[in-house]
């Protein structure tokens, strides 16, 4: 067989060849479908500054077009071909333009909160400058979600780094600010343990069934909360701040406790007063009711004193009167139905205690000093009666003794008398018998004859006849 080699080379060429157009005509197609997303692409950018959401819809149709373009022939993305890299480059810059377009007044909204925390700062308000720092970031990093490509602009990123530096500063004075923070927490803890103890004392003291008795928990609830409160105002830093920065969330807090607690304390401290000067009036009559009893007690012990021994009615009189002082006393006090009702409804109040042990004590001593007097009365009776017989006696005696001396005096006035006349008649018979003898004398006696000198001396010691001396007469 003949064959045409004519013919041959040019089904030979056309079988070389058929690949290769039909290759070109999938690149073809594959641009002219890019071709129509990217006059989507020009008219996104053309937007990009009146109509942002316009734009960004254009852009998206873009994008489908790229994609479908790429399923034809993912060549397009790496070929100078028909300007498709210059092409891709220009639609890259157009979605960088949108995405900064959509992210700048998102990030600048976010610079409006950052000068905000500056400003805060400046003043010392560390909270709201917290606050408004973390607004800042939120709008920050949902800018830099859209796109980190706003770095890029110079503006942008010069306000970013300074807002960084604001950020750095914030987080020194968030150091101080948190121990700040610990103080106004310490404060408000503080609060809260003073709201407590005194609603616990409001609700005790407020209640129907609130008695006397409970007043003394009450006053300790309260003094527990003094201290609490005490320990709570020493953290003069925190209160500090709540005068100097009234609207920063805890100082609102601590405010409100405050208020709380002094609300608290003005109705449990009427409470108080008031079940106060009750008590005062009940523990007034109990004193009153102790004054008697101690007076009642004094009484008795005189009238006990007083019975040891009776030596005169008198003594009698006065154990009596003391006694029967007590007794009046101590009546006073049982017959005070009101008051013995109090004592025996507060029994452990402490002068309720001292009443309950003066009336016993007072019961005994009368006990004791009415049996004492009832014997030593009966002894001092019997004493009396002995008296008197022992006196009768003595009267007899004494009688008979004045007799007997009466006798004595009798005969020894006979005897004397008898005496008298026995002395008298002896006298007598001496005087009868000297006078007798005067007589008998009288009878022998011769007269002197005068007329005789019968003077055995004559004239002794006649000076004018005397020569001599005594011892001369004498010789």
């Amino acid at each position: 067989m003949k064959v045409d080699f004519k013919y041959f080379s040019i089904l030979t060429t056309c079988l070389i060849l058929t690949p290769a157009i039909a290759v070109a005509d999938k690149f073809d197609d594959a641009v002219n479908e890019y071709i129509k997303g990217y006059k989507e692409c020009t008219e996104a950018n053309t937007l990009r500054t009146s109509d942002l959401t316009a734009a960004k819809r254009k852009f998206d149709a873009y994008l489908k077009h790229l994609d479908r373009a790429k399923s034809i022939d993912p060549s397009i993305l790496n070929t100078t071909q028909r300007d498709m890299d210059s092409n891709l480059r220009y639609c890259e810059r157009v979605e960088i333009n949108i995405k900064r377009a959509e992210a700048t007044p998102i990030l600048e909204k976010g610079f409006t909160y950052c000068d905000t925390a500056k400003e805060s700062l400046k003043n010392g308000d560390v909270p709201t400058a917290q606050s408004s720092m973390e607004e800042y970031k939120r709008y920050r990093d949902d800018a830099m979600i859209i796109t980190e490509s706003i770095m890029d602009v110079f503006a942008l990123a010069s306000k970013v780094r300074a807002c960084s530096r604001v950020e750095e500063k914030l987080a020194e004075a968030s150091k101080e600010e948190n121990a700040l923070i610990e103080k106004m927490n310490a404060a408000i803890g503080g609060y809260k343990n003073v709201i407590s103890q005194c609603e616990k004392a409001r609700s005790t003291i407020s209640s129907p069934k609130f008695s006397l008795d409970q007043l003394d928990d009450v006053n300790a609830m309260m003094n527990e909360a003094a201290k609490e409160k005490k320990n709570a105002r020493q953290n003069t830093e925190a209160f500090t701040l709540l005068k100097e920065q009234p609207n920063r969330p805890q100082s609102q807090e601590l405010q409100t406790l405050v208020d709380t607690a002094a609300q608290c304390e003005g109705q449990t401290s009427e409470y108080i007063r008031t079940a106060t000067k009750n008590k005062r009036a009940l523990e007034k009559d109990i004193n009153d009711g102790i004054a008697n009893l101690r007076a009642a007690q004094d009484a008795c012990e005189a009238a006990k004193k007083l019975s040891n021994r009776f030596l005169a009615d008198a003594d009698v009189a006065k154990a009596e009167s003391s006694y029967n002082d007590s007794a009046r006393l101590k009546s006073k006090v049982t017959n005070d139905k009101k008051l013995i009702a109090t004592v025996q409804q507060y029994p452990n109040w402490s002068n309720s205690k001292q009443f309950s042990r003066l009336m016993n004590s007072t019961e005994s001593c009368q006990k004791e000093t009415a049996a004492s007097i009832k014997k030593e009365k009966a002894a001092f009776a019997q004493q009396q009666k002995d008296a008197k017989v022992k006196a009768a006696r003595e009267a007899e005696l004494e009688k008979e003794r004045q007799r007997l001396a009466e006798e004595k005096a009798r005969k020894e006035a006979e005897e004397a008398r008898l005496l008298a006349e026995k002395k008298k008649a002896e006298a007598e018979a001496r005087r009868k018998a000297e006078e007798e003898a005067r007589r008998a004398a009288a009878l022998d006696d011769v007269p002197d004859d005068v007329t005789v000198d019968d003077d055995e001396f004559g004239d002794f010691g006649d000076e004018e006849e005397s020569t001599g001396g005594w011892t001369d007469l004498v010789k």
